[in-house]
């Protein structure tokens, strides 16, 4: 398909990228698409020998409570891994040992932001360090009950997605 841009416009808004191309479709006719680049982002699965860690937090933009792995965004010149570390001891305390990037994937075809899923494990707790504004309860589950337990309430990106790719790679 051929597609041509003819502009973008664009602007940096609360650490985000937004704005819009003006697009040729093939057909001729010109379009306007709007686009929002947030940092790339990375979730972690957390295994200790027989339970998963994962985060409880509210969803303002939901107004729900959403159970779901660990996450968060990464810094400038963090790796997938780096930022695995950082967030997950953030977030819950835990340290792990050994960290492995499993995937990187575009949650929607919207962005260019991509996700990345890393496994960690050996996992050592400690205490949570979170960021002003934060409020998040950590949650164990059992291994082989833990796609159970995310699918039975609200469902999110940081959920379902990353445990089927570490299931997927055998991992739980």
């Amino acid at each position: 398909m051929n597609w041509k841009r003819k502009a973008r416009r664009g602007l940096a808004l609360f650490g985000h990228a937004v704005g819009y191309d003006s697009l040729e479709r093939p057909d001729g006719k010109r379009v306007r698409k709007l686009w929002f680049d947030p940092p790339d982002s990375v979730a972690i699965v957390a295994r200790t020998s027989d339970e998963l860690v994962l985060i409880e937090e509210y969803r303002p933009r939901l107004g729900k409570t959403m159970l779901s792995c660990p996450a968060g965004r990464i810094d400038p010149g963090e790796s997938f891994e780096q930022a695995a570390e950082r967030e997950l001891r953030e977030e819950t305390g835990y340290e792990a040992e050994h960290v492995e990037l499993l995937e990187t994937y575009y949650p929607t075809a919207g962005m260019r932001k991509r996700r990345g899923v890393v496994f960690a494990d050996a996992l050592t707790p400690g205490t949570q360090h979170l960021e002003p504004g934060e409020f998040i309860e950590v949650r164990t589950v059992p291994v082989a009950d833990a796609i159970e337990t995310v699918r039975a309430g609200p469902i999110c990106g940081w959920s379902l997605p990353p445990l089927l790719v570490a299931q997927e790679e055998g991992l739980l």
